[in-house]
């Protein structure tokens, strides 16, 4: 209801002026609107690269000097993975730690078996190709698994799983154990490669066992997401030794020319 200020007289809501005494009605301002506070974004540096580089090498050391669980997560992952993997499953990842303190570590042994098979052991031995083999094992190594993790997560919505690149990379590198370790069947002889790749496939078993823990996929799911991950990464391990084997071919061109270090 709306009342003249000087007559009482009711008013109506669009009136201008006083019907009975031509009082002018003053319009009512609405309040101004107060503008919603809008939600603070909190910036969250990244860490820079010679502190992830620090913290990697730190994990590289701790791991050397028997300060971590590495001889342990290696035999339990291999021998008991499904308890394992519940294990895995309560630690936060941490991907310097992952690379540093294990994977490093484990991608050493199939790296060093090819440089003492290439470059001293085998009956036409080089040093350069000894080097260029083991270098080839490690990088392809390395790179291989933070690969393998890239292509895990990015396949994660498709299969109902959880998209977190930690957990791939864990995932990646406790399943890759097997074929590491396997690599020190290198030093021994080449023909042996069957070999490598038969047990390798134990890493197929504990990558399936490991996705529904991990990265809580339906049970339903795991062997759709288990295969296209592979068909996946044969493809990009393929083109990742390609381009591995023509640059170190470059570096080490005289090796292949015949000149012995």
């Amino acid at each position: 209801m709306k009342f003249c200020p000087n007559c009482g007289t009711e008013l109506k809501a669009e009136a201008r002026f006083c019907a009975a005494c031509g009082t002018p009605i003053a319009a009512a301002i609405p309040p101004p609107v107060q503008p919603s506070p809008q939600p603070q974004h909190v910036y969250q540096p990244q860490e820079p690269v010679y502190e992830q580089a620090r913290e990697a090498s730190n994990a590289f050391k701790d791991s050397i000097s028997g300060n971590t669980n590495l001889v342990q997560r290696v035999i339990n992952i291999i021998t008991r993975p499904k308890q394992e993997w519940e294990a895995v499953a309560s630690e936060q990842p941490n991907a310097m730690k992952l690379i540093g303190g294990y994977a490093l570590i484990l991608a050493l042994i199939p790296a060093l078996s090819a440089f003492l098979r290439f470059g001293f052991i085998g009956t036409y031995s080089y040093l350069s190709a000894g080097i260029m083999q083991g270098l080839i094992q490690l990088l392809s190594a390395v790179i291989g698994v933070y690969l393998l993790a890239w292509v895990i997560d990015m396949l994660a919505p498709s299969f109902d799983s959880e998209k977190n690149f930690g957990r791939s990379l864990q995932l990646a590198v406790y399943s890759s154990t097997p074929q590491w370790v396997a690599g020190i069947l290198l030093l021994f002889s080449t023909s042996l490669g069957m070999l490598i790749m038969l047990i390798s496939l134990y890493a197929i078993y504990l990558f399936a066992v490991g996705l529904p823990v991990i990265k809580k996929t339906p049970k339903d799911k795991v062997t759709g997401y288990v295969v296209l991950t592979i068909v996946a990464m044969i493809v990009i391990g393929l083109v990742v030794a390609l381009v591995l084997a023509a640059i170190m071919g470059l570096f080490f061109v005289g090796s292949a020319a015949g000149f012995r270090l």
